[in-house]
């Protein structure tokens, strides 16, 4: 099984081919040049389909002819806009469908940055503005031969002391940070063995996708001496208030589920590459009368065209000064509200204060998990639109369960799944829900909303039920989990016993072989072998082996013959073996 998706941003286009994408000019009526601001403004996407990720996986040589392609099931996304020495990178959430659609903004206040732009933008190539997404997932990692521990609060104010958040560092500066994290026993390796130097390298590897996953955000920006833009990161302002709660690094001992990243970028002409981009369009002046100025006016809308069948409400709450306002939007009425408050002004400048707080928040009609609502947190906009990306707030997890290709039903005749989450802030309150999966039904999916998947937490319990006939254990296994859960028939260690019967089919009819091993003192696992003239094929006696020193698998073996060829030779034989492979026809 494999996830996919697109790699690179790029913005949706409306009818005619057209990429909303626009450079607002705003300017006084009566003095054309007199310019008072500027809005830039687009839709982004992560655009990716079945096809697109078929042809990719096609084309690769390291991928399976049968792999299974999902798309990407992210926890939590963002998307930074920027426009190198213009505007510093603006981050917003991102939805978490399965193409990621942003609305981006930004506000220009200078009128040479303004003509600036609107000159560069004429030509798609020259476009500073970039796009960088930061999609987090969840990636199962099975026991490690090391884990990562470390005070993750001492860790971040290690990097605001040695980066700090207005340096533009690229990956290499980020392995080379994690290198002297480990040296300065800020982060400790611990390993099985005595030697944790021999996992040095793979230990910085593993710190440096933490670190950049956790505590930095990706741009393109500028940097001296370069005559183009380049891709980065910049230090971003976190809480470290949850991060010790999460599993960040694999574990020696146990299956661990860890928060992973990836970084689609692109500059402008990437962004609209393949539509009908003509500046002319996407540049727009508008005049305004001075009583514009009178008013501090902003638009509320939804991004999303409709409501969620679970969703019972949008508020969103906007505040202008002391003066506040809250909006609604049901399924029923979901059209854009209008927020209008007299303007304010900065009392030592005398111009117009533009920004207005808001915050919105979803309820739900059945809560999930114990949550009724979710809500965004503060923002502030000095915009006349305000879009409010409702699934930014939830998403939508596709859990796909699957035995594995070569699971052998003559094992387990059936695997009882369950999947449990439960959010970080609720955890006496969890959902869980079953699937059986057999031979005739070896995959199930599960898709569920939920707000805020970056606080949940998944595991899954495992119960296998041995098949009849077969030298297994009923098992139950718990552990993390992420989107996908695999089912492997192979539990634990084998004991392996090949069973061939070169018999001389005119004198033997048939014959039988119960092989017995015992597993525990208190538990032997047995299974019948039957072999005939027509079904002579060796057999292997596969039996779970809890103790690598227990070898001895004792037979009982029955023999009939033909008529008039039994003479003396036996009909039941009984032995012990610890060899790997064993003829019966030694033993008649």
């Amino acid at each position: 099984m494999y996830y996919y998706c697109a790699a690179a941003p790029s913005v949706q286009v409306a009818a005619g081919n057209q990429p909303d994408v626009q450079l607002q000019i705003f300017r006084n009526l009566n003095q054309p040049d007199d310019l008072y601001y500027a809005t830039l403004s687009l839709q982004t996407q992560l655009a990716s389909s079945p096809e697109a990720a078929q042809r990719a996986a096609d084309a690769s040589p390291d991928m399976p002819r049968d792999a299974i392609l999902l798309p990407l099931q992210a926890i939590a996304c963002s998307a930074t806009l920027n426009i190198p020495d213009l505007i510093p990178g603006q981050t917003s959430k991102t939805s978490l469908s399965d193409q990621q659609y942003c609305y981006l903004s930004a506000k220009l206040n200078d009128d040479d940055d303004i003509l600036l732009l609107a000159s560069l933008m004429r030509t798609p190539a020259s476009t500073p503005i970039a796009v960088s997404y930061k999609i987090d997932y969840l990636q199962q990692l099975p026991p490690a031969t090391f884990e990562l521990e470390a005070n993750w609060d001492q860790v971040y104010r290690y990097l605001q002391r040695s980066i700090g958040f207005n340096l533009l560092i690229f990956t290499v500066g980020i392995e080379q940070t994690s290198t002297q994290l480990i040296s300065e026993k800020i982060v400790t390796v611990k390993v099985r063995d005595t030697d944790p130097d021999g996992h040095m390298a793979q230990a910085a590897a593993e710190l440096t996708q933490i670190l950049t996953s956790q505590f930095f955000t990706p741009v393109i920006a500028n940097e001296p001496q370069q005559t183009s833009p380049k891709a980065g990161f910049y230090l971003q302002q976190v809480s470290v208030e949850n991060i010790d709660q999460r599993r960040l690094s694999g574990k020696i001992s146990e299956t661990t589920v860890v928060q992973r990243s990836l970084y689609p970028q692109a500059l402008f002409a990437q962004l609209v590459n393949g539509t009908d981009y003509q500046a002319d369009r996407a540049i727009v002046k508008r005049d305004l009368q001075d009583d514009f100025f009178a008013y501090r006016e902003v638009r509320v809308s939804l991004l999303s065209d409709a409501l969620d069948a679970n969703i019972l409400l949008v508020t969103a709450r906007l505040r202008y000064g002391s003066n506040s306002r809250q909006l609604k939007f049901t399924r029923d009425d979901f059209g854009p509200k209008q927020f209008k408050e007299p303007s304010l002004l900065d009392p030592k400048t005398g111009k117009m204060l533009w920004p207005v707080e808001y915050d919105f928040t979803v309820y739900f009609n059945q809560s999930i998990g114990g949550v009724t609502s979710v809500s965004s947190g503060s923002l502030q906009t000095e915009m006349s639109d305000v879009f409010l990306d409702v699934e930014s707030l939830y998403g939508r997890y596709d859990f796909a369960i699957e035995a594995a290709q070569q699971f052998d039903w003559q094992r387990y005749q059936s695997v009882l799944v369950t999947l449990r989450y439960r959010h970080r802030q609720q955890p006496n309150s969890s959902v869980s829900r079953s699937f059986q999966l057999d031979q005739t039904s070896p995959r199930a999916h599960y898709p569920v909303m939920l707000p805020e998947p970056d606080e949940y937490q998944f595991d899954v319990n495992k119960t296998y039920s041995a098949a009849v006939n077969s030298p297994h254990i009923s098992a139950e296994l718990q552990e993390p989990t992420g989107q996908d859960v695999y089912l492997f028939s192979t539990l634990y260690r084998q004991r392996v016993l090949t069973l061939s019967a070169d018999m001389d089919w005119r004198r033997v009819e048939m014959v039988i072989v119960s092989a017995s091993y015992a597993c525990t003192p208190a538990e032997t696992l047995q299974q019948v072998f039957q072999f005939t003239e027509s079904d002579a094929a060796p057999r292997c006696f596969s039996a779970d082996q809890l103790d690598p020193e227990q070898m001895s698998v004792e037979l009982d073996i029955w023999f009939t013959y033909q008529p008039g060829e039994g003479g003396d030779r036996p009909e039941n034989v009984q032995c012990s073996t610890d060899a790997n492979a064993l003829d019966l026809a030694t033993l008649s």
